[in-house]
Parts: C-alpha cells; sequence; structure tokens
C-alpha cells in the first residue's frame, strides 16, 4: 500500500535549504532531513519534529541553537546532537525497508546525566490521532513507539506538548505528539511509517547503517592525506546508491556512470533501468538522452554488460539534437564497435560533426563526484590513456595515497603512492581493458607512462 499522501493531501512542509540530505534506500530517496533533525517526506505532505524536555524546560530541535549534525559512518543515517544540561540527546535516523513497507526509524540516545523526555511530533494536515501505541494519520498507523508515556494532538503541537500531557488518547488536526521517556544513558526507539505496514522488528540505525557499509564494502577505496576528501567519497558513494533509485532519468542515469566507475555495476544497473522506462515512456529530453547514452555505454565499456545501446542509440541521439556532445558519441562509438560496428559508424561520423566536446554532470551527487574523484584520476574512457593523479596538492607530497578498485574503460585499476625521500614511488595493478593502454601521472612526473599491467616505478617528483 503507497501511504505517502494516499488521499492527495495537500503539501503541509516548506522543504527549504536547510532540507540538504537525502534519505532513502536501495529503492530511492523518501524525503530529506534538515540540518536539526527534521525530517519531511519528499512530497512535503508531512514532517516529523523532534524536543527534549529535560528538567522543567522543553528544548526544541528545530528552533534551539545547541545542535550539530553528523553522519554515521558516512552512510545515510543521520545523528543529530542536542545539548542539554550536563550532555547531549542523540536522534539517529534511518530507513528500513522490510519488505513489506518502508519506515524511518528514529533512535534517541540520552548521554546526560539525568533522565529525559523526548517528544516525536508528526505535522500534516490530515485526521490525526494518538493511543497507548501512538500516532496514526488518517486512521493509518503512523508514530509507533514500544514505550509510550503519553501523547496528544492539537493544532498548535508544542503548545500542547508544553502543558504536559498525561493521557494517551486524542483525535485532532495540525501535529500529533509521541512522549517517550528515557533514563541516563539508554536508549529508545521510534518508527514512523512511510509506506506499507509496521516492521515487525525492531531495528537500529546503527544496523542499517551496517547494511549500507556492507553495500559500499567492495567499491572503489579512496584513502589519501586529505581526510575529508576520503570522508566525502564515501558519503557521496551512498547518495550515488541512493540516487539510481530515484525516478529522475538524468538523477539516475548520472549515478549510473559513477557507480560503474567504483565498481557497483548492479547498483548503476537501477539507474540504467530508470533511463529505460523513461525512454519507454517517452518522457526523456534531450538531456535525459545523452545521460543514457553515457550509462548505456558505461555498461558496456567498463561493466563488460550487453545493453540496448546498439538498438537504441539513434533514436536517444535524435532526442538530444544539437546537445550532444562529442565525448558522448565517442563513447557510443566504442561502446558498439565489436556488437554493431554499423551503429559505430553511425556515431564516430557524427562525433566528427558535433560543435560541443563534452558536457558536465548536472545533478549535485554526480557533480560531487566529478569533483573528489577528479583529483584521482582523469579517463575520458576514449583516448586509450589514463592519468592517475592529474594535479597533487602540495600538501599530499610526502605521504601515502591508495587508490583501490577503480573500474575505469581501460580496466579495474588499483594504484599507490609511497616516497623515498623527495621521490614518489607509484605501485599499480590493472586488470582487463585492452594490452595497449597507457598510464601516466603527470601530477607527479609529466614525462613518465607505461602500458604495463602492474609495476612499480621510481618517479622523477614534482
Amino acid at each position: 500500500m503507497a501511504f505517502r499522501n494516499p488521499f492527495r493531501r495537500p503539501a503541509s512542509t516548506s522543504v527549504d535549504d536547510s532540507f540538504g540530505l537525502v534519505l532513502g534506500d536501495l529503492e530511492g530517496p523518501v524525503g530529506r532531513i534538515s540540518t536539526k533533525g527534521t525530517l519531511a517526506v519528499d512530497d512535503g505532505s508531512w514532517r516529523i519534529e523532534w524536543g527534549v524536555k529535560s528538567g522543567i524546560d522543553w528544548r526544541l530541535a528545530h528552533t534551539h541553537t545547541a545542535v550539530r549534525q553528523d553522519r554515521v559512518d558516512d552512510t545515510p543515517v543521520f545523528e543529530t546532537w542536542m545539548r542539554v544540561p550536563g550532555g547531549d540527546v542523540v536522534q539517529r535516523v534511518g530507513v528500513l525497508n522490510h519488505g513489506g513497507g518502508r519506515a524511518l526509524v528514529v533512535e534517541y540516545e540520552n548521554a546526560s546525566p539525568d533522565a529525559v523526555v523526548v517528544a516525536t511530533v508528526g505535522i500534516a494536515d490530515a485526521a490525526l490521532s494518538t493511543d497507548r501505541r501512538g500516532a496514526f494519520i488518517d486512521g493509518v498507523p503512523w508514530i509507533r513507539s514500544a514505550r509510550v508515556g503519553a501523547a496528544t494532538v492539537g493544532a498548535d503541537i508544542w503548545a500542547a506538548v508544553a502543558a504536559g500531557p498525561s493521557g494517551t488518547d486524542a483525535e485532532g488536526h495540525g501535529g500529533a505528539a509521541v512522549l517517550t521517556a528515557v533514563p541516563h544513558r539508554q536508549r529508545a526507539t521510534v518508527v514512523v511509517v512511510i509506506e506499507g505496514e509496521i516492521p515487525s522488528r525492531e531495528v537500529t540505525p546503527d544496523v542499517i547503517a551496517s547494511g549500507w557499509r556492507a553495500i559500499t564494502a567492495e567499491a572503489l577505496d579512496v584513502d589519501v592525506p586529505d581526510v575529508q576528501l576520503s570522508s566525502a567519497w564515501r558519503r557521496v558513494l551512498c547518495d550515488l546508491v541512493l540516487a539510481a533509485g530515484t525516478d529522475d532519468a538524468v538523477i539516475a542515469g548520472e549515478a549510473a556512470w559513477w557507480l560503474d566507475l567504483a565498481g557497483l555495476h548492479r547498483e548503476a544497473d537501477r539507474g540504467r533501468d530508470a533511463v529505460l522506462r523513461a525512454a519507454d515512456r517517452g518522457a526523456l529530453d534531450a538531456e535525459g538522452a545523452i545521460v543514457g547514452l553515457r550509462a548505456l555505454a558505461s555498461a558496456e565499456i567498463r561493466a563488460g554488460e550487453t545493453s540496448d545501446l546498439d538498438a537504441i542509440a539513434g533514436p536517444l541521439a535524435a532526442i538530444a539534437g544539437e546537445r550532444l556532445d562529442r565525448t558522448t558519441a565517442l563513447l557510443v562509438t566504442r561502446a558498439t564497435e565489436a556488437r554493431a560496428p554499423d551503429v559505430a559508424a553511425d556515431a564516430l561520423a557524427l562525433a566528427e560533426r558535433l560543435p560541443l566536446a563534452d558536457r558536465a554532470p548536472t545533478s549535485p551527487v554526480a557533480a560531487g563526484a566529478a569533483r573528489v574523484l577528479g583529483r584521482l584520476f582523469d579517463d575520458a574512457d576514449v583516448t586509450g590513456r589514463l592519468s592517475m593523479l592529474p594535479v597533487v596538492p602540495d600538501t599530499w607530497k610526502g605521504q601515502s595515497i591508495d587508490v583501490r578498485r577503480m573500474v575505469t574503460g581501460l580496466g579495474s585499476l588499483s594504484f599507490s603512492v609511497r616516497w623515498h625521500g623527495d621521490r614518489p614511488a607509484v605501485l599499480w595493478e590493472r586488470r582487463g581493458g585492452p594490452d595497449e593502454a597507457v598510464l601516466t601521472c603527470p601530477g607527479l612526473d609529466p614525462s613518465w607512462s607505461t602500458s604495463a599491467r602492474n609495476g612499480e616505478a621510481l618517479l622523477v617528483g614534482p
């Protein structure tokens, strides 16, 4: 059962720029979280706020200044810390897909010396009610807590919370609050149903984060002197997996391109499927067609998979029209030259006539991947040359660099840099791809190149 907006409720949540981080699972995004830990579903029909009562005072996260936020192990599981006397109360949030539905799992940890009460508040333009199990929206289970202390409903819901509700049964409109006592150094979990049924087993945000780590465990790994860059890649990688599940053909298709580079071809296929579904509906515009050409070419070149590129390259190129670029046409040429030489010949002839050289990614997550990985390699997939470390910042020099399991159009590549005094030594291993492919390392030694599949070289140095 689709739960979000089942009765076409009007949007009640204005998702401003503070809702910058995406919540979701392998099926795609479901909503966003603000910098204060407010949660909003993607159709704007409802949002979840939270507050903490420590002593006699209520502190509301969305208005409190002493709030900070981070990711759990760089995954799409978020923790928001609210300062209270003597410590913090931590909210952790992840999305659970349990087969029968999807839900937000919201955990509260009391890292303060005194017991607190946490209010989980749902805001919606709908008929709301509460009982001893939690809150309902239009009669459907919505917010569930294993230990409801009190609950209330009201148009000014935070005023109703501050008034100190003692019971649990209430009905009304505007907002519904479920209050949970959290003793010193303990945790409590609240489940917010997004669609389908209530989960039958308890799962914590830490378990959800562990699942994300398992998905990305064998993907492209980056360990460079810039710790923030390494962490940024881990965050972007998970966001790419999320983006591949969206119905937006451009976002999903661009995610597929970078997921193939990371070696996550199964996840990339989900993005390609979104492009093909849009094509079947006749819903691709010029940008979507170009992204589709690249995503399908990536399957052939990087993943070694057979795609539908030879059959739909012509129609997609026609949709792209004058916005098609030479690099995309050359990618199609390379991807089809073995199985469909006539298609490859047409793509090559088209590339020679196109005025645009290349295109930059337009979706935020793909642009983020380009910014992070652009520091590590330059691979057009059509030149037969791959530049490792095209530019090396001065702050990296003298320190170890490791890049593992990068899947390019020239094969799967891992490389490392170690230092012998002022001189860098590069170690590499390339599997698959053409024998004649050339590796370079212009950021450390512009004069060096090799076609060897593996080895070690002491470079001249920057």
